[in-house]
């Protein structure tokens, strides 16, 4: 899926198990962190537009590094050593790491029926425990564009019935604003 598909997710994750905006933070960025494996990309393209020999280090490491129960243990590590301390919390960030792992499982598939992704959960140490579906949707596909509309329609109503955005993230004060906003065009829908 994309990431700001993924990223959605998390927040609405977060939003049902965070209580601090750090672990409101940590929650949403879990569910972003397994693409880190993908930014060999940036070496490929780079290689590419300077002339350098051709790399594939997305084709080879995306998926493998940090798409398993290594990255999950990192980012619950991390989240840690930034402070947040509460045991649900941590879970909570556990569960959206693990939520991005579902969501390719499901939809992350290539143009082609047979380009699967797979989820080599023990990565980057062993593939023996590989895990693919061989029905997932095209990352293009209809499913996907659906489930992030959905997305996209929660963190609005959150946004109106709670108080905050995923904008809260960036910067609270710009939070507000966006807020602000909603409010105003949701009560200028609600009342015509």
């Amino acid at each position: 899926m994309s990431p700001l598909t993924h990223f959605l997710a998390g927040w609405a994750l977060a939003e049902v198990g965070a209580v601090t905006p750090r672990e409101r933070f940590w929650i949403t960025m879990a569910s972003v962190a397994p693409d880190l494996d993908g930014l060999g990309i940036v070496i490929d393209l780079a290689n590419d537009w300077t002339g350098r020999p051709a790399s594939e280090w997305f084709a080879t490491q995306h998926h493998w590094l940090f798409h398993g129960l290594f990255g999950a243990a990192v980012i619950v590590a991390l989240a840690r050593l930034c402070r947040v301390t509460r045991t649900a919390a941590l879970f909570w960030v556990f569960a959206s790491f693990h939520l991005h792992l579902l969501c390719d499982l499901v939809g992350s598939r290539g143009p082609i029926a047979w380009h699967l992704w797979p989820i080599d959960y023990l990565g980057p140490f062993s593939h023996s425990a590989s895990f693919f579906w061989k029905h997932q949707w095209p990352l293009n596909g209809w499913q996907n564009m659906a489930f992030s509309i959905a997305l996209i329609a929660f963190a609005l109503v959150r946004a109106v019935q709670k108080g905050r955005s995923p904008v809260m993230l960036v910067n609270a004060r710009w939070d507000g604003q966006v807020v602000d906003a909603l409010r105003r065009r949701w009560s200028a829908l609600r009342n015509p």
